[in-house]
């Protein structure tokens, strides 16, 4: 306890020395804040957190959302700095691409008006474990750079991008501890709820503390299915909850809730949702899953009680029902906005809008769901997964768009379909529009990255391997880059080597 504390203090630390050196900054500069961040749900809250923030100290700012802060990129703002001469904050990405960062502006533009907030492994380091490593790039970048491994949190299940930003925010000023909910949004679009019961660890423990003590976010015990999908669906199309002879049939969900004596309409007619169900209600339905799997299934009690029963978060103040009073579907809202070209919507939902952007969302949302289900679709009915020894992966040709290939390969590592093996990650490649690369998003279950497997150094080495002069990186579960049309064949021979040794060496 008392080492967790130490912890908890010198990263504090490290977020007064990098928010006082902003405080400075923008003084001296008398400039506005130029925001980059990224498209998913966590950082579209790591915007709208440091947009709020930075609006409540009427400081001028604008965002940029990036797909990925890769080298050309860094490039362009670069250039942009000489001309504009803007104070940046770049959040949930910049560690991966701290040593190109440092050059391109501090070297180079000798620019030093900049800070990341950032949760993933920093460049160049393998693992955690590379403790040694990250003090040393910790010492050399302190001033700038705020990221929970240089302290021993891991990043992957501690904090989140949001999370970040929301420490700089409060560090910045106490009030902003009304945005705490939205980091834990950011958080659990980023699955870190992964203890029991859906649980938080570490950092995110603490920012859901600060959202439950002023009364923002409530928790309850609830049934791990959606809370606003009609519940013959919620249960036919679960991720997580899986029961032969209900799974992928609403029909014969249906009439399993409708023999529990359950009234399944509600008063306008349509299958009522988790939601709608009261206490007892629920009960029954739980009592029900349990007999049905034990007795039909085998499964033993305790295990499924284990994924049946989760802790469900809440925000008082929304509306029952919507997408934003369940925080998992108000994360879901926000990665439809930023997969979907709509970054701007997400944000300005994250940041409080409730009428002109939420409205829109609705569309964009719907659309999203229709993409992703499109694409699930395709790659089952077509057999689009291919095996390597220790990898699989598919191209998403021209059906699955670059912003969702994540989502997809995510997706595909929790459903059940059909030529998927769950021993090996999945690589998803989609190729660029506007030029001649492969976006690669790649993804493991968590039970081949407790084996050894770890994406983001194998990406790496991938890279090298293949002599690619490239970024790439992530988390042990969840990495990407993007390689050279032509280099393909070799990139993903050297994945499925580095996997191997990765898996050998465990």
């Amino acid at each position: 306890m008392n080492d967790f504390k130490d912890k908890i203090e010198k990263f504090l630390e490290a977020v007064e020395i990098v928010t006082n050196s902003f405080i400075n900054s923008i003084k001296e500069m008398n400039s506005s804040v130029h925001i980059y961040t990224h498209l998913d749900a966590d950082g579209l809250g790591s915007g709208a957190i440091l947009g709020k923030a930075l609006f409540r100290e009427k400081i001028p700012f604008q965002i940029t959302v990036l797909r990925q802060l890769e080298k050309e990129e860094i490039l362009k703002i670069s250039k942009k700095v000489k001309e504009f001469n803007n104070f940046i904050i770049f959040s949930d990405f910049g560690s991966g691409q701290y040593f190109e960062l440092q050059n391109e502006l501090i070297l180079k533009e000798n620019f030093n008006f900049f800070i990341v907030l950032d949760h993933h492994l920093p460049q160049n380091v393998s693992s955690k474990e590379d403790i040694d490593l990250i003090k040393d790039i910790h010492k050399k970048t302190f001033q700038w750079h705020v990221n929970p491994y240089f302290f021993r949190f891991n990043g992957s299940l501690e904090i989140s991008g949001a999370g970040l930003s929301y420490f700089f925010a409060k560090s910045l000023n106490k009030k902003n501890i009304d945005l705490s909910p939205i980091a834990i949004i950011g958080a659990i679009g980023d699955i870190q709820n992964q203890g029991p019961n859906k649980t938080f660890f570490g950092l995110n423990s603490l920012i859901l503390e600060d959202a439950q003590n002023i009364g923002l976010v409530k928790i309850k015990n609830d049934l791990n299915f959606s809370s606003i999908k009609p519940l013959n669906e919620a249960i036919a199309y679960s991720k997580e909850i899986n029961l032969p002879g209900l799974t992928g049939d609403i029909n014969r969900s249906l009439i399993f809730l409708q023999t529990l004596g359950i009234l399944m309409e509600n008063s306008n007619g349509n299958i009522r949702t988790l939601s709608e169900l009261n206490n007892d209600e629920k009960q029954k339905i739980t009592s029900a899953i349990i007999e049905y799997a034990s007795i039909k299934l085998g499964v033993e009690p305790r295990k499924i009680v284990e994924n049946l029963i989760i802790n469900r978060y809440l925000l008082k103040n929304e509306l029952t029902g919507s997408e934003l009073h369940d925080m998992a579907e108000f994360s879901n809202l926000l990665n439809a906005c930023g997969r979907t070209n709509s970054a701007s919507l997400g944000i300005a939902i994250a940041m409080g809008d409730r009428k002109i952007a939420y409205q829109k969302s609705q569309e964009v949302l719907k659309n999203y769901k229709k993409s992703l289900g499109k694409s699930l679709n395709w790659i089952q009915d077509n057999q689009k997964i291919q095996q390597m020894e220790f990898i699989q992966y598919f191209f998403g040709e021209d059906v699955i768009p670059e912003n969702i290939v994540g989502t997809i390969a995510s997706m595909l590592v929790f459903e059940r379909i059909e030529g998927f093996d769950i021993s090996k990650p999945v690589f998803g490649l989609v190729k660029r529009e506007d030029e001649n690369v492969y976006k690669v998003s790649g993804r493991a279950h968590k039970k081949i990255v407790s084996k050894g497997v770890n994406l983001s150094q194998a990406i790496r080495e991938a890279c090298e391997l293949s002599q690619l002069d490239v970024l790439g990186g992530g988390h042990p579960p969840a990495a990407g880059t993007k390689i050279p049309v032509d280099k393909v064949d070799v990139f993903l021979e050297n994945c499925n080597i580095t996997i191997r040794n990765q898996l050998k060496s465990k």
